[in-house]
């Protein structure tokens, strides 16, 4: 790998890829961005918005027209909608790139598996965005847990709940883009699978990681909507044990509701929330990753005379302990492999495709 790892970003459509696009270039003896491909002409406008100040930047209306031109990148953000992350991957294997996926990887499970099986003979780096694992609050989880400072675990609460993104990104809610297919949230239901459950992998994902244990059970529930107009779920509640019988409750919901604005700007009351509340025998541990500490009301805000929730300042670790950090370390050989990985995506999405078939029949579903 030569000194800046040469990357391109195929599909914007993912509501995380303009924080990559912002960050990509951010520490330059890292990564070089070099072009952003799209279809859809509105969201590629915004990305060359986004990169503006970088002038050599390509844009592309077709992906597989920026992987011939570009024969020197070495790695693509694969982010366009979820049903097309399979046509990608197998294009950008075909070109040796370096993969680095948005989540989810694929609802079809058949798909998970030939990536999967493609991954394991693949003399690339492949990581997949499940970037949970580098926040402090959930590391400092994971240590105390695996140390035995918590005792034997009892019970686990987890909340990913946030705004509905459907509201900024139309695509997002259409249910043959996010889940790949058009399935009835239970029989008889006028809206689908493909919302909050697709959108949230974090919870299942988190508890793997956190405690070392799989699910056994899932049993799940979701009342009809509460934004009459989304096509896709945007509520679950799902109840069940683990491999060791530890009791586990999840809530991916869009609970927190938006402000109806074109443009996604606007935090009312508190967009995002991730709480995890973890009872031991010996001590009691709960973090929220999303919390804000500051509120400012006033004439100054975004939102005249409305509170708005303020961020606090991100912890920096080590530039190989973040997101692209992982990915570039990996290529770059100082580290085994990278934090995140196919196999950890499909285990998370084993989960979600559980707890839509346990709200589908009303059953627990057992893996």
């Amino acid at each position: 790998m030569s000194s800046k790892l040469k990357i391109m970003v195929a599909g914007t459509a993912n509501p995380h890829i303009p924080a990559y696009l912002r960050g990509a270039g951010r520490d330059v003896s890292m990564v070089e961005l070099v072009a952003v491909s799209d279809f859809d002409a509105v969201r590629l406008d915004g990305a060359r918005e986004i990169v503006k100040d970088r002038p050599g930047v390509k844009f592309y209306s077709n992906y597989l027209e920026m992987f011939a031109a570009h024969p020197e990148v070495e790695a693509v953000i694969i982010g366009s909608d979820n049903i097309h992350h399979l046509e990608m991957f197998k294009q950008a294997v075909a070109r040796k790139l370096h993969i680095y996926m948005m989540k989810v990887i694929s609802m079809n499970e058949d798909e998970c598996n030939e990536m999967i099986e493609i991954g394991r003979n693949y003399d690339r780096v492949i990581q997949c965005e499940l970037e949970l694992h580098f926040r402090p609050q959930f590391k400092q989880a994971r240590e105390l847990v695996r140390s035995g400072a918590l005792g034997d675990i009892k019970s686990i609460y987890l909340t990913n709940i946030s705004q509905s993104p459907c509201n900024y990104f139309p695509n997002w809610g259409t249910p043959e883009l996010s889940y790949g297919s058009k399935v009835a949230i239970r029989p008889g239901a006028d809206y689908y699978r493909g919302g909050a459950i697709t959108d949230h992998p974090h919870p299942y994902d988190l508890i793997r990681w956190i405690f070392n244990r799989e699910f056994r059970t899932v049993s799940a529930m979701s009342a009809p909507n509460q934004r009459q107009h989304l096509a896709v779920e945007d509520h679950a509640a799902i109840t069940g044990e683990l491999d060791d019988g530890v009791k586990y409750f999840i809530n991916p919901s869009y609970t927190n509701l938006e402000e109806h604005v074109p443009a996604r700007r606007l935090l009312w009351p508190k967009s995002l929330e991730c709480n995890l509340k973890i009872t031991g025998t010996k001590g009691y541990y709960a973090a929220d990753y999303f919390d804000r500490h500051a509120y400012v009301v006033g004439n100054n805000c975004a939102s005249p005379d409305r509170l708005i929730v303020n961020g606090t300042p991100e912890l920096k670790g080590h530039p190989d302990d973040s997101l692209i950090g992982s990915f570039v370390a990996t290529i770059a050989g100082r580290r085994a492999r990278p934090e995140t990985t196919l196999e950890d995506s499909f285990a998370a999405i084993r989960v979600m495709n559980a707890a839509y078939a346990s709200i589908y029949t009303g059953k627990v579903v057992e893996l």
